[in-house]
């Protein structure tokens, strides 16, 4: 079964707001903090930050939406901008938290865009990172257009096309090819620590048509199974701790 298109009512992007905001709350302590969320989109997680947790925000994207000059705020800053190409002018060891919901998938390059959030983060700072994985049955982020599983791994970007007639793919059809393999090879590399971890995996089931399996069998079955991830990194904490665990153990 697909997943359903989200609705991008005001309503029905506040009610998603509020649920990350409470979520972020639980696992991070957000309250009065500085935050810095990558991938800010239309703002909604950002302004709710600012008005009911007394959050100072930054919100960068690469691109600049029109919700951004909507009611001002003090304590929110818009700003567009690419995480991996430097640390946007801000000096090291500037925010409390940094945030990111379903952006990472689609950034060219994550390993220097977690590098540059490494600087940024305060010691005893927390990561907030939530992305699909590329494996995933919905990676090519069709859903609500087909219910076909793994389009991304099995068409062409122009067989996709034809098949769906989309004349071009949308912009978010495209992710980079990380697994969590790698993001925990990096993880490990940067020297953070998961403290929460939340794995969502696919209600989708592997095909028994050759042709499919044959494509298919070219990814590790844990990445097919598997859609997105969450966690909360940390580093330089006192309390007794377990590093990443090593990414071949995913295999």
């Amino acid at each position: 079964m697909a997943l359903k298109s989200l609705s991008y009512t005001l309503e029905a992007r506040l009610e998603r707001a509020r649920a990350r905001v409470v979520e972020l709350d639980e696992l991070c302590k957000m309250r009065g903090t500085r935050v810095l969320e990558v991938g800010v989109g239309m703002g909604d997680v950002a302004r709710l930050l600012v008005r009911d947790y007394g959050c100072e925000v930054v919100g960068v994207d690469v691109v600049q939406h029109a919700e951004w000059l909507e009611a001002p705020e003090p304590g929110l800053t818009f700003m567009q901008g690419d995480i991996s190409a430097g640390t946007l002018g801000f000096a090291d060891n500037s925010f409390d938290r940094i945030i990111s919901y379903v952006a990472w998938e689609h950034i060219l390059h994550p390993w220097s865009a977690l590098q540059n959030c490494q600087k940024l983060l305060k010691p005893q700072g927390k990561k907030y990172l939530y992305a699909w994985l590329y494996g995933s049955t919905f990676a090519s982020h069709l859903y609500g257009i087909t219910d076909d599983p793994w389009p991304h791994l099995l068409l062409s970007p122009k067989e996709a096309m034809e098949k769906y007639k989309l004349d071009p793919l949308p912009w978010y059809y495209w992710c980079n090819r990380l697994s969590y393999q790698h993001y925990l090879h990096h993880f490990r590399k940067l020297g953070f620590f998961i403290t929460k971890e939340v794995i969502i995996k696919s209600e989708a089931k592997l095909p028994d048509d050759v042709d499919m399996r044959r494509t298919l069998d070219l990814y590790p079955d844990w990445d097919l199974t598997t859609d997105a991830f969450k966690v909360v990194l940390e580093f330089d904490q006192a309390a007794p701790k377990q590093p990443v665990p090593d990414p071949l153990y995913r295999l």
